[in-house]
């Protein structure tokens, strides 16, 4: 009896999903464009969040007034790849407003720029970061990663 009730169950639950099945939406290949009053509001919050984790990175360093001298090129770099991704951003934008889908070989080519400019970024911010981290306590050294991660961004274009 209990089988039998179980095996309702699920036909009647198999059958209130089948109608359903066909109403589930095929994906879209239209991408909904962000207008430039969207970017505004995106990149005001990405820079305050910026600058609040910026600030809390050297808070929670606790530099010592040596160490706040490595501190600049370091900020400046970070500053700099986030505007860099931020423009991106922007220029893909701008490419989504085109009538025009890229092709494949254009897309692997899109790609392969965003890549690039993405490592160039990193070492630039590695680069800046290298005087800055051989000159912290071992102590700070140990806080610096986890404050790091936080720079990683959540999305990519």
């Amino acid at each position: 009896m209990r089988r039998q009730f179980l095996a309702s169950l699920v036909i009647a639950g198999l059958a209130c999903t089948i109608p359903t099945m066909g109403a589930v939406a095929a994906p879209s290949y239209e991408t909904t464009v962000p207008s430039l009053a969207e970017i505004a509001k995106i990149q005001q919050r990405q820079s305050v969040l910026l600058e609040a984790h910026l600030a809390a990175m050297k808070a929670g360093l606790k530099l010592s007034d040596d160490q706040a001298k490595t501190w600049e090129p370091f900020e400046a770099a970070i500053r700099d790849a986030a505007k860099a991704r931020f423009d991106r951003w922007t220029q893909a934008r701008e490419r989504m407003s085109a009538a025009a889908r890229p092709t494949p070989i254009e897309r692997l080519s899109l790609m392969a720029d965003h890549l690039q400019s993405n490592a160039e970024e990193l070492r630039k911010v590695a680069d800046a970061g290298k005087p800055l981290y051989d000159g912290l306590t071992d102590a700070q050294k140990l806080a610096f990663g986890p404050l790091m991660r936080e720079f990683k961004p959540k999305h990519r274009l």
